[in-house]
């Protein structure tokens, strides 16, 4: 019974991995960091890897470093300690290159605000390309501003509702 799961495993993905996006050639590679915060984005991008989301097949890819990577995927306050790490990150990325804010705190702060540790949110330090907030935003919406930047339809950084 292991044997023909693997084997169908295997089959599986190599059937996703053959699906192209719409209007590119290859997937665009987010790189995504975790800039402090509950964590409850990572595990809401975790939950797009698997049904009855597909990622991949949307146009999307993670990145392992961020010399591969297209966006920059950002989630998570900006803590003190972690800002020269996502300074060396965006200095790592080839050009031409975007950043994407997932969830409030990575916009604004959210619930941790700005502190002796942190130093809220990236929306007054950096231009980002593409706004997802919620606290957490589900995995439905993060695919949907996904695919709005694929699309190129994504107005004032908000996908559209």
């Amino acid at each position: 019974m292991r044997m023909i799961r693997a084997v169908l495993s295997v089959a599986f993905r190599q059937n996703m991995m053959a699906m192209k996006p719409a209007g590119r050639g290859a997937p665009l590679m987010l790189f995504h960091i975790e800039t402090g915060g509950c964590g409850g984005c990572g595990m809401e991008l975790r939950a797009l890897a698997s049904a009855p989301y597909d990622l991949g097949g949307a146009g999307f890819g993670l990145a392992n470093t961020p010399a591969g990577a297209d966006m920059l995927l950002v989630s998570g306050p900006l803590t003190r300690m972690m800002a020269p790490v996502l300074q060396a990150a965006w200095e790592a990325m080839p050009d031409p290159k975007g950043i994407i804010c997932m969830g409030d705190c990575a916009l604004d702060g959210g619930v941790f605000g700005e502190n002796y540790a942190t130093l809220g949110g990236l929306e007054r330090r950096v231009t980002i390309d593409l706004r997802l907030p919620g606290c957490p935003p589900t995995p439905a919406d993060v695919l949907a501003g996904l695919a709005s930047l694929l699309r190129g339809d994504v107005q004032d950084g908000l996908p559209p509702a």
